[in-house]
């Protein structure tokens, strides 16, 4: 048997009594011998038409089944219950994402373990780490609460670097993120991209961290995709009691 991690959540329906109804397919299955849920976490939408609001949580799934076989099984369920992929980071009755897998990496075009985004989103953060603080990421050597601490200070200092990161681009994009403070002359290391590029210290006044969180910035969807990781990285998620 395998622990893995699921990030789960939605916006659309009676969310609490859909994660309900999955939990209760996924522990039907004989390849699974547990099931364990964090607690509710509500969080602002992320992406321009995501809708309304999501609540979110997370589980440990004692599995025997391998990395796509579990992917498999959350998408059959997701789709059991009515989940859609019209209008991408669309509204979702359901969405359960494998974040990590044992301490396994995996990386395929289907499946990327851990997930290569859960580090800087606290919707994602603060259920699991509620669930499992001291899980070590297998990429970055910190346990799920370290990670969240370092997203959940008074301050976000985000280093950029890129042909595109110009001062101007920046400080727009930034505007509505009074936590964020703006880094200059990054030193990308082996880090070489063309595109607009963002370094991530959450947590730490070092003007040259020892291991920068490197993220990728696609330019076609550059404007948007930085609004969403800010998004995701400083708008605090709150618990439902």
């Amino acid at each position: 048997m395998v622990q893995a991690v699921v990030a789960v959540g939605g916006n659309v329906g009676d969310v609490t009594q859909t994660l309900r109804h999955a939990q209760s397919l996924i522990e039907q299955q004989d390849s699974v011998d547990d099931v364990r849920p964090a607690e509710l976490f509500r969080s602002v939408a992320m992406g321009a038409d995501a809708g309304e609001s999501f609540l979110n949580s997370a589980w440990v799934i004692e599995t025997s089944l391998e990395p796509l076989e579990l992917l498999d099984l959350l998408q059959r369920v997701e789709n059991d219950l009515g989940r859609t992929r019209e209008v991408r980071w669309g509204p979702r009755t359901l969405d359960l994402d494998l974040i990590f897998y044992g301490d396994e990496k995996f990386d395929c075009p289907r499946l990327t373990v851990p997930h290569p985004h859960c580090w800087y989103r606290q919707f994602v953060l603060a259920p699991v780490a509620s669930l499992v603080p001291d899980f070590v990421h297998p990429v970055f050597g910190l346990t799920t609460r370290q990670l969240m601490e370092r997203i959940s200070g008074n301050e976000l200092p985000v280093g950029y670097a890129g042909d595109l990161a110009d001062d101007h681009f920046l400080t727009e994009l930034v505007s509505g993120f009074p936590r964020v403070e703006l880094r200059r002359g990054v030193q990308t290391g082996d880090f070489d991209q063309p595109e607009v590029s963002l370094a991530f210290w959450f947590g730490s006044g070092d003007s040259k961290p020892k291991s920068p969180f490197w993220l990728h910035v696609p330019a076609n969807d550059g404007p948007q995709f930085v609004r969403d990781v800010l998004t995701a990285a400083c708008v605090d998620v709150e618990p439902v009691g």
